[in-house]
């Protein structure tokens, strides 16, 4: 399906005005399998609820989501006609945002770990905050500073934003994940949320394990959406 005429199905869907439900996909560090997320979220609202999605690439470096939909076109794999990908690398992204509410029934929001500007203004529109994190030091550091600049947003948003910790590239033939949950539900001093920095994370029960399925997704268009169906049900109950 070209371009044109995936904007002019889901616009044929869009005859009664919608007030779009926002996930925010980001992590204020790279490689944490945004990107693989926020595409599957999206097909999750594009394809299992059959609401007309935009997906946003807000990635000011690499752009990956963008480039996942445009290598699966070139591929010749059927893009959901329910399903607009855009680029929007741009601080302005809470303004744009508010201007496609009512053409959608879900956005989705790539953001990347390289602007906390851009990352903030996401958020201050979203309903969905969904932070992942792999099970290791590194990843977990930079959570705290993830969810200082997610409270500093949250404070100008008005629609009632809640936050989730999703694990991913989980191996559960390590030990890695078990000890990971244990450090974000009983995180030491200084470790955690909250004014004296010692209070659990809100981390999903439904991790998403290290698939080859999902490892290898980019540049297609999966019909099998696994873990990221159940995670969806789960926060969205």
């Amino acid at each position: 399906m070209n371009e044109n005429t995936r904007h002019k199905t889901v616009a044929a869907a869009t005859g009664s005005v919608w007030d779009a439900f926002v996930i925010v996909v980001g992590m204020l560090k790279g490689g944490t399998a945004k990107t693989t997320s926020a595409w599957f979220i999206a097909l999750y609202y594009a394809v299992v609820l059959g609401l007309p999605t935009l997906l946003l690439d807000a990635d000011a470096s690499s752009q990956s989501a963008y480039d996942w939909f445009k290598v699966a076109q070139a591929a010749g794999f059927e893009i959901p006609g329910t399903l607009v990908v855009e680029r929007y690398p741009f601080e302005d992204i809470a303004e744009y945002i508010r201007e496609k509410h009512a053409e959608f029934g879900a956005i989705v929001v790539d953001a990347g770990g390289g602007s906390a500007k851009l990352f903030h203004e996401a958020v201050t529109e979203a309903n969905l905050l969904l932070v992942p994190v792999a099970p290791t030091k590194i990843e977990r550091r930079k959570l705290v500073a993830t969810f200082d600049e997610a409270e500093r947003a949250a404070a100008r948003n008005q629609r009632d934003v809640t936050a989730h910790v999703v694990m991913v590239k989980a191996d559960d033939r390590t030990s890695l994940p078990r000890n990971a949950r244990d450090k974000l539900l009983e995180p030491a001093q200084g470790e955690g949320i909250g004014p004296d920095r010692d209070e659990p994370f809100p981390l999903a029960d439904t991790a998403i394990h290290s698939w080859v399925h999902y490892m290898e997704a980019f540049g297609e268009i999966p019909t099998e959406l696994s873990e990221y169906t159940k995670l969806m049900e789960e926060l969205t109950a």
